[in-house]
């Protein structure tokens, strides 16, 4: 098995290595790939934040945990990607046109308001880091069970980081492409074959009938404000499917700009749907793993491993080993990839150079992977109440990212201002009080409080000034309504 986790974690690397392209030398280069990619590529991009470690460990774990409620995932992501086809396109457009690399470029530039742009910028970093450290604790997970010494999943995790950071600063948007070809397939090949070996080994046939027998328990939506209840589903599939919908995931924003038209955005969310059935599949073998094994408490993410492990042959079990170990760093690699963007085109001082600006997202890169290394070995909380936490947090751009497509100028920039941090501050007044409001998600009574701030500010102050909103048919060389910026500069033009 270490023999295995090795070889995981070099292949990933060495594949992401052969992206590596000399216009990777700028920073739009580096950051979204020269806005040239291909609709596959793009596609195997967006794919790649369907399957993360979270998916693979959290989702049985969360099944284990919660039954049929860890249905919320797919239930969120065809939600998701419906508000991704409506207004992906249109992001596209206006990035192309106005030279945007982040969602802070376009929020701050729609509404001329440079500190509205830092402050989505800042929020969009504060509350993203964490899911870099779901995917390192992630990785360590795995190669600690298959190797039995924690001390080997810490000591992978440290090495993985290493590898993550040089790959990423060499190889950049074009690398994570690159592995997330075999990673995202592999990942679904592995799955099935963990399914199957579930099946013939605990149901003695091909069918799924062994899950109601076995879990009948976790076959029902709990009602009542308890955790994983019916309330806490609802407003999760709510919360989840508003934040991805309304791209306020940093990772949501490379491969969309990096496309090299609209049709290959809207193309991809049409597909990504089908994509997603593959999420069901950790979440049967959770329901397996509920009734025909013993899970410690605290232990709910080595469930699919503990399965796995007494339903296949230890080589077939290394294969997938090498599938979840490239299911952990490709993603890792893309959130540092878009964190560093955000940070090196709207968190520094507008004068900065292009290759002043290539330096630090490289450098800031090294500070996100150590940080997240730092929190993966102090702090190796259960993923899915991370991914819950950053999701009700971003879930707050939503309304500036959504009002940023559109022609309106109801909503001006202080009132988005004001409804954030709002927002914000209930969600952080929540999460330290480790308590809900009857049972709902957190970000639900937080997006509420937004809404109304922000209508109620901007009402008081007026209407925006918004830039004009380019009508003309996006071309290879599109009619600029304004003078060609610096990448990241789109947040201070007039």
């Amino acid at each position: 098995m270490i023999v295995a986790a090795v070889i995981g974690i070099l292949l990933v690397t060495f594949l992401a290595g052969l992206g590596r392209r000399k216009s990777l030398d700028t920073h739009t280069g580096w950051s979204i790939g020269n806005r040239g990619m291909s609709s596959l590529t793009t596609f195997f991009l967006q794919a790649g934040a369907i399957f993360t470690s979270f998916t693979f460990l959290g989702m049985s774990g969360l099944t284990v945990l919660g039954g049929v409620s860890a249905t919320y995932l797919p239930a969120y992501l065809i939600l998701g990607y419906i508000g991704m086809f409506l207004i992906g396109p249109v992001v596209w457009k206006l990035g192309k046109v106005f030279n945007y690399h982040t969602n802070a470029d376009l929020v701050g530039h729609q509404y001329r308001s440079p500190l509205l742009g830092k402050l989505v910028a800042l929020v969009s970093v504060v509350f993203f880091v964490p899911i870099v450290q779901v995917q390192i604790v992630g990785l360590g997970t795995m190669v600690s069970f298959a190797t039995g010494e924690k001390s080997a999943g810490n000591a992978s995790m440290v090495v993985a980081t290493v590898l993550i950071l040089l790959f990423v600063a060499y190889a950049g948007l074009r690398g994570v492409a690159s592995a997330a070809y075999f990673k995202d397939v592999a990942m679904v090949v592995a799955l099935l074959i963990v399914l199957f070996g579930v099946l013939v080994h605990f149901s003695g046939d091909w069918g799924g009938d062994g899950v109601m027998a076995a879990a009948r328990d976790k076959l029902t939506v709990d009602s009542g404000t308890q955790t994983y209840g019916i309330i806490w589903f609802i407003t999760s599939v709510i919360v989840s499917g508003i934040g991805l919908g309304g791209m306020t995931l940093p990772e949501s924003w490379p491969a969309v700009l990096a496309a090299n038209g609209s049709r290959a955005v809207s193309k991809n969310h049409v597909m990504l749907p089908l994509y997603t059935l593959a999420t069901f599949i950790p979440i049967i073998i959770g329901f397996y793993a509920a009734g025909h094994i013993t899970v410690g408490a605290g232990e709910e993410n080595s469930a699919i491993l503990s399965i796995a492990q007494d339903s296949l042959p230890g080589w077939l079990m290394g294969c997938v080993l090498i599938a979840g170990i490239s299911c952990a760093i490709v993603p890792a690699a893309h959130c540092v990839l878009s964190i560093a963007t955000l940070v090196s085109s709207n968190l520094i001082p507008s004068g900065t150079t292009n290759e002043r600006r290539l330096l630090i997202g490289k450098t800031a890169a090294g500070v996100i992977l150590l940080a997240s290394l730092w929190l993966s070995l102090a702090r190796p909380d259960l993923m899915a109440n991370l991914y819950l936490l950053t999701y009700a947090g971003l879930a707050q751009l939503a309304p500036a990212n959504i009002l940023s497509c559109t022609r309106s100028t109801f909503i001006n920039a202080k009132g988005l201002i004001a409804g954030l941090v709002v927002g914000e501050l209930i969600v952080i007044g929540y999460t330290i009080a480790d308590t809900t409001l009857w049972g709902m998600n957190n970000g639900i009574p937080a997006l509420v409080a937004n809404l109304v701030v922000m209508v109620i500010v901007s009402v008081v102050t007026g209407k925006a000034e918004r830039p004009e909103f380019p009508d003309t048919p996006t071309h290879r060389t599109p009619v600029r309504t304004v003078a060609p910026v610096s990448p990241g500069a789109a947040g201070r033009l007039r």
